[in-house]
């Protein structure tokens, strides 16, 4: 008896899509890298729209496309070797990650986001789940060198706050998917009201690349699973490297971190 398999499910269903259906389905048959690809990069190698995606994934009993991944990279590495992830692997990768960004960053990007963000009025910091850990201490970090800046994770606020901006503000938003619908929504709000957008992100063909005015794109090559975890120090490095440009930029950035610092020094002993 063969063990449950996405993959043979797949197989045994294909009459059933309809043509478009399988016409992904036979994409996703092929294609051995899936699990490292988004969403929108699969609807352009396919050439199926995002709605087939979905309701193929949904006919798998999957919940969307992230679900699938998901299922299909557990199923994946079942039949891997295990791959012992000691202490030494694990910095070997991080610091591979931090290579690939360092190298995928055009460090013109870093002046672009400065000419934006100094003379900006107000600043907005969104993320969803795990990336909203990055887009906060993003905010924290601007308003400690002087930035007036604020960080939502509720999706609500984050669309009623983005509606509010104005002309020669900047919403930032951090997805690593660059798919997230929260985001994307709260995103098109600020563009309706002329503010400025800068995504960070990992996937450079994504919904939120293509409305940002600036995106800085990780290109990380992650498993689904391990995304969650090991994005989060090549996210940090980039935040890292971004806000030294701003503290070199900003006219008042000393004055405002020492500012700031006596402001909680009472706390200390």
């Amino acid at each position: 008896m063969k063990e449950p398999s996405i993959l043979n499910d797949i197989r045994s269903m294909l009459s059933g899509f309809s043509e478009t259906e399988r016409k992904f389905a036979e994409y996703v048959l092929r294609e051995k890298d899936l699990i490292y690809k988004s969403i929108t990069m699969a609807t352009e190698e396919s050439e199926v729209g995002y709605g087939t995606i979905i309701r193929f994934c949904q006919k798998l009993k999957c919940k969307g496309f992230q679900d699938f991944k998901i299922k299909l990279a557990l199923e994946q590495s079942q039949k891997e070797p295990e791959i012992p992830r000691g202490e030494d692997t694990f910095l070997l990768t991080v610091c591979k990650d931090i290579r690939t960004v360092n190298a995928a960053i055009d460090p013109a990007l870093f002046d672009k986001a400065a000419k934006l963000l100094v003379p900006a009025k107000k600043i907005l910091v969104i993320g969803s789940g795990g990336s909203y850990a990055q887009a906060w201490d993003l905010c924290y970090r601007l308003t400690r060198i002087g930035f007036d800046a604020a960080a939502e994770a509720d999706a609500h606020m984050q669309a009623i706050r983005a509606a509010t901006l104005e002309s020669g503000d900047i919403l930032i938003a951090v997805s690593f998917s660059g798919s997230t619908k929260n985001i994307l929504h709260a995103v098109k709000q600020g563009k309706r009201v002329k503010a400025a957008v800068i995504a960070i992100t990992n996937y450079e063909p994504s919904p939120l690349s293509a409305a940002a005015d600036l995106t800085f794109c990780l290109k990380l090559r992650s498993q689904v699973l391990d995304a969650e975890i090991g994005s989060k120090i090549p996210v940090s490095f980039l935040i890292e490297l971004l806000c030294n440009k701003l503290f070199k930029s900003a006219p008042n950035a000393v004055d405002a971190l020492s500012l700031t610092a006596h402001s909680v020094s009472d706390e200390l002993f």
